[in-house]
């Protein structure tokens, strides 16, 4: 366990292992210990570094009076880059793959590979004039009203059943709901990403870094069709649908998924 400030915010991470670092970054009120199945399955032929990102964890909490933007989380990464001090390997889930785009654009050579599960990326379909953008755009009306009511815990039942499954929420122990509540404010801002620009196609086409992208095939019909979109944007990419699995793959099929990681990270197709 590490913990640094940055610029006053405190920023955990969990670090372990020897060898070329792969660094885990986490989506929506997740959290770095999220990742110990996958990260274990790696972690003798890597050095794992799992963040948790401000709000979540035991980083620096993110209260909704606190306006949150992408940029709090490049403070983030960066300084996990700059600790690390060598080219690493990505792996991001949801919208950790929104909040690790800017650096992977302004730090293109610290990347060796990326590998992105389900990347919230619903502005593609926004830009592309598609149907099923109508889907996230519920979901972020929806969410946001249940806070502006004051019902944080009707907001978060919902974002993750929909996620998931009606009742997963419900079904979850108090430890993992108590985690997911301390990202509850912070996500009401993140709720906004749907309406942002970046990355568009051409952002998407002029990453050179390889990448493997990796979705389950029970996911939501519009994270299947933004996960299409990706992959025939990016000029360097492996897809891969992970059978019977939904959004939270790689945590619920870890042993599935990692073996496509680990010849990813090795260089083989």
């Amino acid at each position: 366990m590490t913990i640094i400030d940055v610029d006053g915010d405190r920023l955990h991470f969990i670090d372990e292992g020897a060898g070329a670092p792969v660094v885990f970054v986490h989506g929506s009120c997740g959290g770095a210990r999220q990742w110990k199945g996958l990260a274990s399955a790696l972690g003798d032929e890597c050095r794992t570094v799992c963040i948790d990102l401000f709000g979540s964890g035991q980083s620096e909490s993110w209260p909704i009076e606190r306006q949150w933007h992408v940029d709090e989380d490049s403070r983030a990464i960066n300084a996990v880059l700059d600790l690390l001090a060598e080219p690493v390997h990505l792996v991001a889930h949801s919208g950790g793959c929104h909040f690790a785009y800017p650096v992977i654009r302004d730090r293109p050579d610290r990347f060796l590979t990326t590998t992105l599960f389900e990347p919230i990326y619903f502005h593609l379909l926004r830009q592309g004039g598609d149907a099923l953008f109508e889907e996230p755009q519920a979901m972020s009306i929806r969410y946001r009203e249940a806070i502006d009511a004051g019902d944080a815990e009707a907001a978060i039942r919902g974002f993750v059943d929909k996620w998931t499954s009606p009742g997963v929420w419900d079904a979850f122990p108090e430890k993992t709901r108590t985690m997911m509540r301390s990202g509850a404010g912070r996500l009401y801002h993140e709720w906004l990403i749907p309406w942002l620009e970046a990355p568009g196609r051409d952002d998407l086409g002029a990453q050179a870094i390889p990448a493997l992208l990796i979705k389950g095939s029970r996911t939501l019909p519009s994270m299947h069709r933004v996960c299409d979109i990706v992959a025939g944007s990016l000029p360097d990419c492996r897809y891969h649908s992970i059978d019977r699995a939904g959004h939270m793959c790689p945590f619920s099929h870890a042993g599935q998924v990692a073996p496509l990681v680990r010849r990813h990270l090795a260089g083989k197709v």
